[in-house]
């Protein structure tokens, strides 16, 4: 049964990767559906990512249950597009990361994976962050004498990177360059710890 014999004109729908619904108002092309919105707007959605809610209230999917759906969706493709590395549903979607090696170290400046709420902090202050957990964890490497650091910084504008890179020339004994570029983009630094 085709999509467009589901969904009708008048149907009442959920979003299946949005919070909310809507009533479906036409048509728009072949697999295309103007809703208006609870809220008021008309937006086009793929009709593949409505749910009707067919007049029983219990059957309608909550905004917590279409968010878990599209998250189930999301898992899928990454899983399909790395099952080749060894994605699986059961671990998650992951790519089964080479064996650590105990003598490199890894530091993610992300501000999501540093703070909690980076909104609450100026750009002069999530940057001075970024340094200081940097050189902190840059230290720690050296006394745990480490051989190699890999500092990823991302892309972005490129200003945290020049700073980082600042920041290793006031240090004796290590060299550093652009990471290897087919496991980390073009948004980390790799360092070599010279002396022990």
């Amino acid at each position: 049964m085709s999509v467009q014999a589901k969904i009708v004109p008048g149907d009442t729908v959920s979003f299946l990767n949005d919070v909310g619904g809507g009533l479906v108002l036409a048509f728009v092309g072949k697999d295309r559906v103007k809703v208006r919105t609870h809220d008021g707007f008309e937006l086009v959605y793929p009709a593949k990512e409505l749910v009707v809610n067919e007049g029983d209230p219990s059957r309608a999917v909550s905004d917590h249950q279409a968010r878990l759906r599209a998250s189930n969706d999301r898992l899928a493709e990454r899983v399909e597009r790395r099952k080749s590395q060894g994605a699986s549903m059961q671990n998650g979607g992951k790519v089964h990361a080479m064996a650590e090696d105990p003598q490199v170290m890894e530091i993610d400046l992300h501000l999501d994976k540093l703070v909690e709420d980076e909104g609450r902090l100026s750009d002069g202050e999530k940057l001075r962050f970024q340094l200081d957990f940097f050189e902190r964890r840059l230290n720690t490497a050296i006394r745990e004498r480490k051989k190699h650091v890999i500092v990823i910084h991302g892309v972005g504008e490129g200003i945290l990177r020049e700073e980082v890179r600042k920041l290793l020339q006031f240090y004796t004994g290590l060299r550093f360059d652009d990471a290897d570029p087919r496991r980390y983009g073009h948004g980390a630094t790799a360092i070599e710890i010279l002396q022990h």
